[in-house]
Parts: C-alpha cells; sequence; structure tokens
C-alpha cells in the first residue's frame, strides 16, 4: 500500500520537479556570468589593465582576459592560450547566449570591457539574453544596471529594452 501511494505522489510531483531543476540550472548559469563580470571588473581595477568578458556566441564560451592596453575598438578574437585561461567558460549545452536584433557591435567578438577605474566601455554589450534551447519560456535578461558599472538579472516582466549607449549617442549628436 505505501508503495502504491508513493507511486502515485512521485507521478504528479516529477514532472514539477522537473521543471524546477532546469529552471535551476538557468538561473545558476546566469549567475556565474555575472560572477565573471564583477571578477574583470575587480582585475582591471586591482591589475591597472583593461579587461574583458568574452562572448564565444558560435561555441557558447564565455571567458575574461586582459587587454594589454589595447583600445576597445580593435579587440580581435580569443587566442586558443585566451581560451584555454584560468576563467573560461562553457555554457551548460541546454542554453545559449543570445543578442538582442538591435545590438550593434563594435568590437570583433562581442564582450564587456572594464576600464582601471572600473567603468565600464561604451562600447560593451548594452545585455542579452539566456535561454533554454528546449523551452522558450525559460529566459532570462543580462543587462546593464542603471549606474551603469554592473550587470544585474531580470526574467519575466522585469526585463528591459535593450538599448545601445553608443547607437543613442549617435543619435543625440545627429540632431
Amino acid at each position: 500500500m505505501v508503495m502504491v501511494v508513493l507511486t502515485a505522489i512521485m507521478t504528479v510531483v516529477a514532472p514539477s520537479l522537473n521543471k524546477f531543476f532546469r529552471g535551476a540550472i538557468i538561473n545558476d548559469e546566469a549567475r556565474r556570468i555575472l560572477g565573471v563580470t564583477h571578477l574583470a571588473r575587480q582585475e582591471a581595477i586591482s591589475s591597472g589593465m583593461p579587461m574583458q568578458v568574452w562572448f564565444d556566441l558560435e561555441n557558447q564560451w564565455f571567458g575574461v582576459r586582459e587587454l594589454s592596453g589595447l583600445d576597445a575598438g580593435s579587440v580581435t578574437q580569443v587566442t586558443a592560450a585566451e581560451r584555454s585561461g584560468p576563467h573560461v567558460y562553457q555554457l551548460d549545452s541546454n542554453l545559449e547566449i543570445e543578442l538582442d536584433r538591435n545590438t550593434t557591435l563594435n568590437q570583433s567578438m562581442p564582450g564587456i570591457i572594464y576600464y582601471p577605474d572600473g567603468q565600464l566601455d561604451i562600447a560593451s554589450l548594452p545585455g542579452f539574453y539566456l535561454k533554454n534551447k528546449k523551452l522558450e519560456d525559460q529566459k532570462l535578461q543580462i543587462i546593464r544596471a542603471p549606474n551603469g558599472l554592473r550587470y544585474e538579472i531580470r526574467k519575466g516582466d522585469e526585463m528591459l529594452v535593450i538599448q545601445n549607449d553608443v547607437l543613442a549617442q549617435d543619435q543625440i549628436m545627429s540632431y
């Protein structure tokens, strides 16, 4: 009798637990990306060198690298050595990073650049989406915070329109 009751309970609860654990994966990955952006900012401040959080959208990798004084506009692709560095991560195979359709890239590789004073480069990504490939309703937004110094996670009704600062400045200058 106990086994029948437990089987009935598991039949009802299992789909909910499955959805819960899939949601936990996307939340954990978003927190990991935020942690990497925080690490890049702290490294830029402490080392006195610009740091970039780079995103390889084709292979779904991301990581942190020192820019060695390079201008943000001339940032090149990530080298093999940088791809095997200590702060390089691959997304969970069920997840992908997606840029907003309106995002224009001023770099050869999308990324977030922090300067030694802790400020973001204007060419840094204004935001992007982290989504589950299998479940369209599981989508988070990682977007630049209003103070312009860090990024934050938004989900569901909290999501904002991603605005590219570079476009906004160009539009202001044209008037």
